[in-house]
């Protein structure tokens, strides 16, 4: 934030002085309604930030009654965490000025873009610092209206002394209306859904918007994008946002009771959110020492879809619901190729129990060795058949059986001490001459 620019020479105000007492130094930095810069107290010599209204915009009677606006708003409100208001007036061209607070340090949005996601502890004390800000403007009757990481100044990064500034949107409760009703005021990312609809708005839109925030330190993005203006404001009032812990999973033990302070903060209905800045800062700040994750409070549920017309047919979906419904999708077909396999290994299952009960069965029936020789042992052996002695002519043989009937028929008659002879030796005939009665050549 020290030095100069190189577009600084060509600023017009650089090198002179205000009221006779700031001098102008060096551009700090420009914003939508005007431009800021480094300026020095002559009398004190205290370093100062001056802001001034846009030249092309000096001409816009709301406008600068906006901007004066502003200054008192912040003006009004004492509070360490908000930015302190010195001193206001006009140029010579009358486009009007306020004197505020030189800050070191960064805002939110730097930290964020450079480091993404914040632990969970630097991000709950971050957001009850902002907590603490803004219940002291309500006190006020001051309603911030566009509350984002760029108006939160850090000048530490722990979170531990912070600044909220830009109050050019701030509402004054019970004050002159400066926006015309219907008309959306605010940065579309961290909207509250009522200001999205161009409705009445109070203190707990600023609620809503401070659970944007805690939501983007704790995942490192916004729960509703989109490619289009109103494709973002349409998320915000129908749209339910998705729990931090789905969008960085490893944060599920770590959150605990936090997500349910977030998921609340950032109800659809102004009635069921936290009904004020002390309420939210007790919440978080229990969660915050909760050691056990025990949501007190239910996500949120989601809102029924809004009547289609035809400006909703036309318009081509935004890259968030692209998202949803390409991880919808994933889902369904992951679900569905699960489930095939386990049909195949099933159905592979129930074919190998099937052939495993029918080999039993056949192995059941079939005799086994024992039994095989039992039916061996019980069958009838056939009478072996003599091999009949070789003979020097072709002569016919006898069998056994036929030697033996004749034996029977012709029985040897007895001399008293003479044997039967039983010899099977062969004659010239092939007859045995056991069927021939006593040998006529035996001596006695």
């Amino acid at each position: 934030m020290e030095g100069q620019r190189p577009d600084d020479k060509l600023d017009p105000l650089i090198g002179k002085t205000i009221d006779g007492r700031y001098a102008i130094e060096s551009v700090l930095g420009e914003g939508g309604m005007g431009t800021v810069y480094r300026a020095r107290h002559t009398t004190l010599g205290r370093s100062l930030a001056l802001k001034v209204l846009r030249a092309d915009l000096a001409q816009e009677m709301e406008l600068a009654a906006r901007f004066l606006q502003e200054a008192q708003a912040t003006a009004v409100i004492k509070h360490p965490n908000i930015v302190s208001i010195n001193d206001f007036g006009r140029l010579p061209d009358q486009r009007p000025y306020f004197v505020m607070e030189l800050l070191s340090g960064r805002t939110l949005a730097a930290l964020l873009k450079a480091g993404g996601a914040l632990p969970a502890r630097q991000a709950t004390r971050i957001a009850m610092s902002i907590a603490s800000g803004l219940e002291a403007a309500h006190e006020a009757r001051v309603v911030h209206r566009d509350l984002k990481p760029e108006n939160v100044f850090l000048i530490d990064d722990e979170g531990k002394e912070i600044r909220i500034v830009d109050f050019g949107a701030a509402l004054v409760m019970g004050g002159s209306r400066l926006t015309k009703q219907g008309i959306v005021f605010g940065t579309p990312h961290y909207m509250s859904p009522e200001q999205a609809g161009g409705k009445p708005v109070d203190h707990r839109a600023d609620v809503y918007a401070l659970g944007i925030i805690l939501y983007e330190m704790l995942t490192g993005r916004v729960p509703f994008e989109g490619d289009t203006y109103m494709g973002v404001l349409t998320q915000h009032m129908f749209v339910a946002p998705t729990p931090p812990s789905q969008i960085v999973p490893d944060l599920g033990g770590k959150l605990g009771a936090i997500e349910a302070v977030v998921l609340r903060a950032l109800e659809k209905d102004p009635d069921a959110r936290y009904a004020s800045m002390h309420a939210f800062d007790e919440a978080l700040d229990t969660a915050r020492d909760a050691h056990v994750p025990s949501p007190s409070w239910p996500a949120p549920a989601r809102p029924s879809a809004p009547p289609r017309g035809i400006a909703d047919d036309l318009e081509l979906p935004t890259m968030g619901e692209i998202r949803d419904r390409l991880s919808q999708t994933e889902g369904l077909e992951r679900k569905v190729r699960i489930r095939t396999v386990v049909t195949i290994i099933t159905g592979l299952v129930l074919v190998l129990l099937f052939i495993g009960v029918g080999l039993h069965v056949i192995s059941g029936n079939a005799p086994t060795p024992a039994t095989a020789t039992a039916t061996a042992t019980a069958a009838p052996t056939p009478s072996p058949t003599p091999t009949p002695l070789p003979s020097m002519t072709a002569a016919p043989t006898v069998t056994a059986s036929e030697t033996a009937a004749s034996s029977i028929s012709a029985p040897i008659p007895s001399t008293g001490h003479a044997k039967p002879i039983h010899s099977t030796k062969p004659t010239s005939t092939g007859v045995s001459n056991s069927t021939l009665g006593p040998d006529p050549f035996e001596h006695h």
